[in-house]
């Protein structure tokens, strides 16, 4: 006996009719009547006996209708349960980015995301590209914005938003008073750069080389905490120029405290990729993420 059953009995027994309980149930009327007889076969009693135009239940009907009728509401509770249960505890999401990535959109587009959808639950992780990509392979991460694609034959990479390295000055320099700075002015000056992270610093030594300016004396940063900070903060007190990724420096540079040189043969960009396992569910929330980025992109 199916609970199904049990229902489509339990309507017939409170309508007194196969015509009233077909219409409620939304099923043809012989299709009751074969579930009925089906029912009656299966327990080995009658159910039901006719009176004019009506059903009436049998004794045995009577004895169904008392236990059909508590365990279809019990039934009925249990789903209303389980329901209000994912309801409280939605979905998850876990997404990663890298130390770029944050600084430059992540947070405030997992906020909106996260907006329209408020019982789901976001881990927001920011790490290197390394440790997201590791993330990802053991299942810890459902997307990655990573500064590199990945080389993981399970996971596929594909680029998201570039962002421009910037060249920082104090805001009372004199290369601040030119619309277009020549590299070869900028190689001449004392530079500030970070000496751990090479993201920035390697393309930008590049760049110069390839030019043919060798840099001339450097101050490196060696800040285990906020290193781009301690960098921000030498170039505003004077001590000299630098280089970081735009999306760090816009808020100082509205501020005041540095400014901008512009620098037509730099011409450097980073690029962030969307990295996520190749076999991600196309009605998974991951995937889901990943086509509100394709349209979060506009805003960026």
């Amino acid at each position: 006996m199916t609970l199904y059953q049990l229902k489509v009995f339990v309507t017939v027994a409170r309508l007194k009719s196969y015509t009233l309980a077909s219409e409620e149930l939304g099923v043809r009327q012989p299709s009751v009547s074969l579930i009925i007889h089906s029912l009656e076969r299966q327990l080995g009693i009658k159910l039901f006996e006719r009176l004019g135009n009506k059903v009436h239940l049998t004794a045995g009907g009577e004895e169904l209708f008392r236990h059909g009728d508590e365990i279809i509401a019990k039934a009925e509770g249990i789903k209303e349960e389980m329901q209000e249960l994912l309801g409280l505890q939605g979905e998850k999401i876990s997404v990663g980015g890298s130390a770029l990535a944050g600084a430059f959109f992540l947070v405030a587009a997992v906020a909106k995301f996260k907006k329209d959808r408020p019982k789901l639950d976001i881990i927001l992780k920011i790490d290197k590209s390394e440790n997201l990509e590791r993330m990802l392979l053991q299942g810890g991460l459902d997307v990655g914005i990573m500064s590199r694609a990945s080389t993981s034959p399970l996971l596929f990479s594909q680029p998201y938003v570039e962002d421009e390295i910037a060249v920082i000055a104090p805001p009372t320099h004199s290369l601040t008073q030119r619309r277009s700075v020549p590299l070869e002015l900028i190689a001449k000056e004392p530079l500030v750069m970070q000496k751990t992270s090479r993201a920035v610093r390697d393309p930008v030594e590049e760049r110069f080389v390839e030019k043919g300016f060798p840099l001339a004396g450097m101050l490196e940063v060696d800040a285990p905490f906020a290193p781009k900070d301690a960098i921000k903060s030498a170039v505003a007190s004077g001590v000299g120029i630098s280089f970081l990724s735009k999306c760090y420096v816009l808020a100082d540079v509205e501020a005041g405290r540095i400014k901008l040189l512009n620098v037509p043969e730099l011409n450097l960009k980073r690029t962030l990729y969307i990295v996520a396992r190749k076999n991600l569910d196309d009605s998974s929330m991951g995937k889901t993420f990943i086509d509100f980025l394709q349209s979060y992109r506009n805003e960026l």
